[in-house]
């Protein structure tokens, strides 16, 4: 990778560098080049940017009070884990931050901008589960999951924005970034998925559309519960291979480490 420009000096500029450095790491980590785990190096990200080290250490400390990264038993930095509980607990507060949200929005009238952007990103769900009909395929591809991703969480983000609540929806932004970065995908969806979660978009803005609050409600609590129990099933899922993993690697080691008895 071609190193970029150094920043010049002057407290403006370090903020500069500073900024950039975090947008940088933050970027990797939300592009999952920075898996969950992964050690990060000063250093390193210092020579890919073409920066001193102190806005990039500044950055790291940043991400660290943010709860992107942590301190591992070594004091090294790595990339944060989620724990099944942290996934639980997350899908706690989005669905408390959702539910007031649809709630909120159902009791006043929506407005026909409003209305028609929301179908619009349901549609482009639909249309990703008719491109994928019309390939034959089973799954979506990696490419079209990233398509998938930023029309769900552009549907949810626009929904907590017509809610009106800045606070909710920072908190919200916060959620959701970590729940993609770090959950676990082994397969992009099916065509069945795509319906469901096209179908559960569709009743929430038949809901809102129509003032009802106690149904968006439903709707959105029944959508995000069904999230949360894919989530889970992915993280036990990636829990077992990684347990496999370990036991078959504790195995050759063990096997290489085994002494040849003398003859």
């Amino acid at each position: 990778m071609a190193k970029l420009q150094k920043t010049k000096s002057g407290k403006g500029s370090h903020k500069s560098a500073r900024q950039r450095a975090y947008l940088y790491i933050q970027q990797k980590i939300s592009g999952r080049e920075l898996s969950a785990g992964s050690a990060i190096s000063e250093v390193a990200l210092a020579a890919e940017l073409g920066l001193s080290r102190t806005p990039v250490h500044e950055a790291l400390r940043q991400l660290l009070g943010e709860g992107l990264l942590e301190e591992d038993s070594n004091g090294s930095i790595v990339v944060v884990r989620l724990s099944r509980q942290d996934f639980v607990e997350l899908y706690e507060l989005r669905l408390v931050l959702e539910a007031h949200a649809v709630s909120k929005i159902a009791k006043r009238s929506l407005a026909g901008n409003d209305l028609e952007r929301l179908q619009a990103l349901a549609g482009d769900i639909k249309a990703l589960r008719n491109q994928l009909v019309k390939s034959g395929k089973k799954n979506l591809n990696g490419e079209q999951m990233k398509r998938f991703e930023m029309a769900d969480i552009g549907f949810h983000t626009f929904l907590m924005s017509i809610a009106e609540n800045s606070v909710a929806l920072k908190v919200f932004n916060k959620v959701r970034y970590l729940i993609r970065v770090f959950a676990s995908r082994h397969a992009g969806h099916n065509a069945e998925i795509l319906a469901r979660v096209h179908n559960e978009h569709l009743d929430m803005i038949h809901a809102l559309e129509n003032g009802d609050a106690e149904r968006a409600v439903r709707a959105i609590s029944q959508h995000i519960q069904t999230s949360q129990q894919e989530r889970l099933k992915e993280y036990s899922y990636w829990e077992r291979e990684a347990l496999l993993r370990n036991q078959i690697q504790d195995f050759f080691h063990d096997e290489r480490c085994e002494e040849v008895p003398n003859e």
